[in-house]
């Protein structure tokens, strides 16, 4: 990076993970604190997509109904009846564990940042578990293919819309609009919606992506089409905003992508 600094990072990080802490506190009916609940430090290894997602940050309710948090990257999944086992290495307890998707309560895709918040029905839907690859998954759904397809756009603008420190809505709605116009098929737009508002993507993510933009991925010109809508969506133009966009209009058009 050259235009940004790690402030810039932790301000839009922190902009993100308060509507996750808000929409946890709703879910689970009470504010979750504590560091054994983020991913922070957990440098676990991520496989860019379309590759099967694989490292997790786990929020896991017990026998008592205790939650904890765990990183874990995934070794196998395995169904049990009417729930699915899952086996990985858990850098918690740095050994192999085993965990009862039903009792994840969130699981959070440390490649992409995308928070699923029912475990049992996204590990039964897991590509490693149908023997498929992500993208013959995704190719059942014309809204799983839009959203691969425009996986890093998603996380680049989502950063931008949260580099005040602020996700709003009306940001979020431009990112929702963005997925729409890049699908050649129509979309369910409630579930485009909801899948948009459940990345939270860290700057591990944000690098990936932007990378992969720069190597022919996605489509350039409509992330900086959508990229002026988010930041006018507030009705303010914020010198974060104007950061992380220089930084990725300088970075994308130095690889030729414009």
């Amino acid at each position: 990076m050259t235009m940004l600094t790690i402030d810039h990072f932790l301000t839009a990080r922190a902009g993100l993970r308060r509507n996750l802490s808000q929409s946890r506190a709703e879910r689970l009916g009470r504010p979750i604190k504590g560091h054994e609940f983020d991913d922070h430090g957990m440098l676990v290894e991520v496989d860019d997509p379309p590759a099967p997602p694989m490292a997790f940050h786990l929020i896991y309710s017990d026998a008592r109904n205790a939650l904890s948090g765990r990183c874990v990257t995934l070794n196998s999944l395995k169904h049990e009846v009417t729930d699915v086992r899952l086996t990985g290495y858990c850098y918690m307890r740095s050994a192999m564990r085993m965990f009862m998707a039903s009792r994840v309560v969130e699981a959070t895709d440390l490649a992409t940042g995308e928070v699923h918040d029912d475990g049992l029905e996204f590990f039964r839907e897991h590509p490693l578990l149908k023997m498929m690859t992500a993208s013959e998954v995704a190719a059942r759904s014309p809204e799983l293919l839009a959203l691969q397809d425009c996986r890093d756009e998603i996380i680049i603008l989502s950063f931008v819309g949260a580099s005040d420190g602020d996700f709003d809505e009306d940001e979020r709605e431009q990112i929702v609009r963005h997925v729409m116009l890049r699908s050649d098929e129509p979309l369910h737009e409630p579930t485009i919606r909801r899948r948009v508002a459940s990345i939270v993507p860290d700057e591990r993510a944000f690098e990936r992506a932007l990378n992969r933009l720069c190597a022919g991925e996605g489509d350039p010109a409509a992330l900086m089409r959508s990229m002026r809508r988010v930041i006018d969506a507030d009705g303010e133009v914020d010198a974060e905003e104007v950061a992380f966009a220089s930084e990725i209009q300088a970075r994308l058009r130095a690889a030729g992508r414009l």
